[in-house]
């Protein structure tokens, strides 16, 4: 990856959570934390990562990034200097899931072990 396309992911990522947490939009207002973002090669699409706080309805708050994602788009194209602005696509962060289900594993080993030291 060229350190152009970091810094523009770097720029996205910033611009991308601002812009989220200003907007009145219920489903995602100030539950949706912007985690990374990954741009094509040609820098036509962007992939947004998110986190949502726990108890938090995943497919409301889809349906609202989607539905929020053309004004999102357009405030980066203000505040970007590049010719074309990537259009952007929201995805849950799966390495967030993945972060859960470790410490839930965890979680039920220590109550196992405990639960075994008990009974010896």
């Amino acid at each position: 990856m060229s350190e152009r396309t970091r810094k523009i992911e770097s720029q996205l990522k910033e611009i991308v959570g601002e812009e989220l947490s200003s907007l009145s939009d219920p489903r995602i207002n100030g539950l949706v934390t912007v985690t990374a973002v990954r741009v094509s090669p040609d820098i036509g699409n962007a992939t947004v990562f998110y986190s949502l706080l726990a108890g938090e309805d995943a497919a409301e708050a889809q349906v609202g990034l989607d539905s929020a994602a053309g004004r999102v788009q357009s405030a980066v194209g203000r505040q970007m200097r590049i010719r074309r602005t990537p259009r952007l696509h929201f995805q849950p962060d799966p390495i967030v899931d993945n972060v859960d289900r470790i410490n839930a594993a965890l979680r039920d080993i220590r109550k196992t072990g405990e639960d075994g030291d008990k009974d010896q």
